[in-house]
């Protein structure tokens, strides 16, 4: 007799359960206790009940997603997030069309009883079809591989350039490029991409009036408005902060769900909470490498490595902005922040990252298929 969820269950939950990795669920469980708590804080301020009621619906769904992702078969899994990321490609394109404009940027469709912003639910599953194509390349040495990955850098640069999106589109680039080093192995592609970020952001900064504006206002004596307040409140929170609700700098920062959300916890949690908030997401990178430590497939392993950079990278940038370390780009802090898409985005990208560090008794049944 079959037992749900055991070994000789054959079902989809429970083949794939017994195998899983289930401390690395704690991870995106805490965030979004983490992300639950600030926006509970915010309601009051310029934020109705509805944020933290629509929040909510957001993360059940994300972690339903999530879960789903974590237990498909690596194989079925991955013709799931090459088949994401055409059609999310595909919305991507729609954007200049039929996207809506906000502070000067066109990022977001309006779906009539939400919005979607293409850029962020992409990120997951264009990365995982972007390695799939320089993996396929490895594997069978035709270059035909390599010129369409090229050709996805392009178009997603393009694509994300007419929005303008610069914090995002660097942060894709820098993704691709990282996964053409680690299947190249060619060290010297790092003084490349090096030199290619030094050129586009110089390009960025003539080009684009709102990134010259906040490059220029970080490297002023003073600093902006929102920053000179986030650092006050940090500073005011202390080591144990000023208690649930207490903050003052939600008050008075505009985008106080997304941009500085970081700062609002520490001002009412202290420094040591967002010590441990930003060590959660390097905590969740070295589990994963440890776990992958005797995976041999070079597919699995870049991959990996690949989603948990952007993870990491896309925390620091929101954690940095909030304490003067660069400029904001108005990233979000994965699964914390306010907003469907990014939640989503990330459900997609632990779900991803779950099912790819399964245990490795079952990983001989589980290896890509070419």
């Amino acid at each position: 007799m079959n037992n749900l969820l055991f070994r000789d269950d054959k079902s989809l939950i429970g083949s794939n359960w017994y195998y899983l990795e289930k401390k690395l669920f704690i991870i995106p469980l805490l965030l979004s206790f983490v992300g639950l708590l600030a926006i509970y804080s915010l309601i009051g301020t310029e934020y109705p009940t509805a944020l933290l009621f629509k929040h909510i619906i957001f993360l059940v769904f994300s972690f339903c997603v999530l879960f789903l992702f974590s237990l498909l078969p690596v194989n079925n899994l991955r013709r799931l997030l090459n088949l994401l990321a055409i059609s999310f490609l595909f919305l991507l394109i729609l954007v200049p069309l039929l996207g809506y404009e906000i502070k000067g940027a066109t990022r977001w469709i309006n779906l009539k009883f939400f919005s979607i912003q293409p850029s962020e639910i992409l990120k997951g599953p264009i990365i995982c079809f972007f390695s799939w194509f320089c993996y396929l390349f490895v594997k069978t040495g035709k270059f035909s591989y390599m010129i369409l990955a090229i050709f996805l850098i392009l178009i997603v640069s393009i694509l994300l350039l007419l929005q303008p999106d610069i914090g995002t589109l660097i942060l894709y680039i820098s993704t691709f490029f990282l996964l053409i080093i680690l299947y190249l192995r060619n060290i010297k592609l790092f003084f490349l991409l090096g030199l290619l970020g030094i050129l586009f952001i110089t390009f960025a900064y003539f080009t684009f009036d709102h990134v010259g504006m906040r490059i220029d206002k970080f490297f002023s004596s003073e600093n902006s408005p929102q920053v000179a307040r986030s650092l006050s409140a940090i500073v005011g929170g202390g080591f144990f902060g000023v208690g649930l609700g207490e903050g003052q700098l939600k008050y008075s920062i505009p985008e106080s769900h997304n941009d500085f959300i970081f700062a609002i916890l520490i001002e009412e949690f202290g420094i040591f909470f967002g010590l441990f908030i930003a060590l959660l997401y390097p905590i969740f990178f070295f589990l994963i490498k440890r776990i992958l430590k005797n995976q041999s497939n070079l597919f699995i392993l870049n991959t990996t490595f690949s989603l948990c950079f952007i993870l990491c990278i896309q925390a620091f940038v929101n954690i940095g902005s909030s304490i003067d370390l660069i400029p904001p780009t108005g990233m979000t802090l994965p699964f914390i922040s306010y907003g469907g898409s990014s939640m989503l985005s990330y459900a997609i990208i632990f779900g991803t990252l779950i099912n790819f560090a399964q245990n490795e008794k079952n990983s001989s049944s589980n290896s890509p298929q070419v």
